[in-house]
């Protein structure tokens, strides 16, 4: 926990903030397409010959590498449809920091399925790995296009969208943007520890809030009608409160490059927060 900082009850705006969290904390899980058909003509037990079904069951039962293996085989294969192998092979290399292996594979998905929200939503981490900002805002924009036009609920519902794997000495950090950030309280950007994904207490957010905004426009320091942005650190307690530290404000909606290196700061303990101590989660020695 952070030795100190603020405190704030689950009530008013926290508890509409804290709700937001579960939306943004789920893994997408959308399907690109059918499963495709088995590989024929293999001998039984090479990799070549197992089914896309077969390759996710050894993900799902921690075979990472083998499955790994088998994606990467069916995608050679050429057989059938094989945007689910390149999809699984381009994200395994994702999350294991692979850019250079998951680079072709997600160039060719999108290629195979240009309207695809989950292909570009991998294609922008690919270009942001490799600091191709120009390629990286057209993926964003193509993301746009698929989620305004998706036919499929799951793509329609969706309210922020993966952009970003910022590494650290301790954490790994998931960076997600809302799709829609428009209004005086709006979650803009949510980083979360890839060791914490979807169930950990500890985040990073780039938000605005209703009461922030009133009380710098009441006292002057803003004029009526800017929304104010701040960087927090979050620690949900189990008493149902927040731990939260600041670390910035911007007075409009403030540019990703800038937010990520206060981020690559916070994890390498050079940025502090405006009050409080900060939180020693962040940065430091990986734990053993």
């Amino acid at each position: 926990m952070a030795q100190t900082g603020t405190i704030i009850e689950a009530t008013g705006v926290t508890s509409r903030f804290l709700k937001l969290l579960p939306i943004f904390l789920m893994v997408s899980g959308t399907a690109l397409a059918a499963d495709p058909a088995p590989v024929q003509n293999q001998a039984p037990g090479q990799n070549q010959a197992l089914t896309q079904d077969q390759a996710m069951r050894l993900l799902q039962e921690g075979n990472r590498q083998e499955a790994l293996h088998a994606f990467e085989a069916i995608v050679a294969a050429k057989s059938g449809d094989i945007t689910g192998a390149l999809y699984v092979a381009s994200l395994i290399d994702i999350e294991d920091a692979d850019w250079r292996a998951a680079k072709p594979y997600v160039q060719q998905l999108v290629k195979l399925r240009p309207s695809s929200f989950p292909a570009w939503e991998l294609m922008i981490q690919v270009a942001q790995a490799f600091g191709d900002i120009p390629a990286r805002d057209d993926a964003i924009k193509s993301l746009y296009t698929s989620w305004r036009s998706a036919l499929d609920p799951k793509i329609r519902s969706r309210v922020s969208f993966m952009r970003d794997r910022i590494p650290g000495a301790k954490h790994t950090m998931l960076a997600q943007e809302t799709l829609d950030a428009g209004g005086d309280e709006i979650l803009r950007f949510l980083f979360q520890p890839a060791d914490e994904e979807g169930k950990g207490p500890h985040m990073i957010v780039v938000r605005s809030d209703n009461d922030t905004n009133e009380r710098w426009r009441d006292n002057g320091t803003v004029p009526y009608g800017t929304v104010v942005y701040h960087l927090d650190t979050v620690e949900r307690l189990a008493n149902g409160q927040a731990a939260v530290l600041p670390y910035e404000f911007y007075l409009e909606p403030p540019d990703y490059e800038r937010v990520r290196a206060k981020i690559v700061d916070i994890l390498a303990g050079t940025a502090q927060p405006l009050s409080g101590t900060a939180d020693p989660f962040w940065a430091g020695e990986p734990a053993q």
